[in-house]
């Protein structure tokens, strides 16, 4: 088995930041590729992946990439996450397979807990869904769970 990765594909470094420490005490290898095709070419790799995807800098080169990683990584999941809340690429970010959409009013330091659930997903070859129970302030105030789908 591949030692478990985590993509991150963003601008500016403020999500790997969040995660870097996280993902060392677990020994989970962090990637933050800054070209397309090297983030593609390490989706492709196999193995446990969990892929990181801020949404919002240049939603004609983003969208598409998150596209093409769901057809390439099919065991990967994949958090989308956005800086501002924004309803409709929210949802188009649901429709496009990710895993898991992290959209104000959620706070970005929800995201290690998120990654660190769906790595232990993976990793465990869960196929049922798993359940990642959020605090109280979530998308639906009256759902403190949001599910997670693990894989086919």
């Amino acid at each position: 088995m591949k030692h478990p990765q985590v993509v991150v594909y963003e601008g500016d470094g403020r999500l790997a930041q969040l995660l870097r420490q996280p993902l060392r005490a677990c020994r989970w290898v962090l990637r933050e590729p800054r070209q397309r095709e090297v983030c593609l070419r390490l989706l492709r790799g196999g193995g446990p992946t969990v892929f990181v995807l801020k949404l919002g800098v240049n939603l004609e080169q983003e969208l598409p990439l998150l596209d093409r990683a769901q057809a390439l990584a099919h065991g990967a999941r994949t958090v989308v996450v956005g800086d501002l809340q924004n309803e409709p690429l929210a949802n188009l970010a649901w429709d496009l397979g990710a895993s898991f959409v992290l959209f104000p009013p959620m706070p970005h330091d929800w995201l290690p807990d998120l990654v660190s659930r769906l790595m232990q997903s993976i990793v465990a070859g869960t196929h049922r869904e798993a359940r990642v129970t959020l605090p109280p302030r979530s998308l639906a105030p009256t759902e403190a769970a949001q599910k997670i789908p693990s894989g086919p």
